[in-house]
């Protein structure tokens, strides 16, 4: 009977010690839990976007950004777009229809058609421009395009989306997805600040937690 209980005991001891240890990791886990948006990149028209959820799974995005302004006459609109790395200057002009939070945007020099759901509460149900859009095909590519009261107009072009799930070990994460595309990543945290070291090709990231 002694026995019994001393195999009990040390039983008990391993399970408090495996679950301290869990809960110990669940605390470093939950830093990490949350949307990621990078601040700092090489490629200053590139951003990057990590979701990692509690569930351990994971979403990776890496988008390209436009930057430009934009003027607005009854249905008519034009926006003029810096190329990245000259002074060369895209221009745009697009006849628009807003309705139901859709709106249609046919340009009169390539002749095509764009449709985006408005994704904000800003001017819901309104015929106004202003606030954020998305489109699931900007040319070919998931689109969100942010039209500013200052006429300003931001659009981030989604080119890779990596969905699958990660693990962490001390203060490497690793990213799995059904492809068998495999990510290391050194990380560490402050604040609401996070750096990156990517172990396949050494290179630093530095990201910012967004708020819910």
């Amino acid at each position: 009977m002694k026995e019994l209980s001393f195999i009990i005991y040390i039983l008990f001891l391993f399970l408090q010690t495996q679950l301290n240890f869990a809960q110990q990791n669940n605390v470093k886990d939950k830093e990490l839990i949350g949307k990621w948006k990078s601040i700092k990149i090489d490629q200053k028209n590139v951003e990057i976007n990590i979701q990692f959820n509690l569930d351990s799974t994971v979403k990776y995005e890496i988008s390209t950004l436009l930057n430009g302004v934009y003027t607005l006459r009854n249905n008519k609109l034009v926006s003029y777009f810096t190329k990245f790395g000259t002074k060369n200057t895209v221009v745009d002009t697009s006849i628009i229809v807003i309705k139901d939070n859709t709106l249609t945007q046919k340009s009169l020099v390539g002749g095509t058609t764009i449709k985006m759901k408005r994704i904000d509460n800003t001017n819901v149900n309104s015929n106004l421009i202003i606030g954020k859009w998305k489109s699931d095909n900007y040319n070919g590519y998931q689109a969100i395009t942010e039209f500013t009261p200052y006429f300003q107009v931001n659009v981030r072009l989604l080119v890779k989306s990596i969905e699958g799930e990660y693990s962490v070990d001390k203060n490497m994460i690793t990213i799995f997805s059904p492809n068998s595309y495999r990510m290391r990543m050194n990380y560490k945290i402050t604040g609401n600040t996070m750096t990156l070291h990517n172990l396949e090709n050494g290179k630093d990231l530095t990201m910012v937690k967004l708020k819910n």
